[in-house]
């Protein structure tokens, strides 16, 4: 599989990496409860397929594969 996320994606995932989001979760876990957790307050259909989209690419990556990428938000 191709781990490369799109700036779009990675600029999301960004979002919730902070150490302190759910500490008793792994961080591909915390990242995934963070998003899901938002989507429920999203109005914005392409916000809405970005967050899913992020949800099915982080389920498929191991949480070692996951901790191996960095994710730092573009300007």
């Amino acid at each position: 599989m191709n781990n490369k996320f799109t700036v779009e994606e990675v600029n999301l995932i960004s979002i919730f990496t902070e150490e302190d989001a759910a500490p008793d979760l792994g961080s591909r876990e915390k990242v995934i409860k963070g998003i899901s957790d938002t989507m429920e307050h999203l109005e914005d259909d392409e916000m809405i397929e970005l967050s899913l989209r992020v949800i099915v690419r982080l389920n498929d990556l191991t949480n070692q594969e996951f901790a191996e990428m960095e994710f730092v938000a573009a300007e």
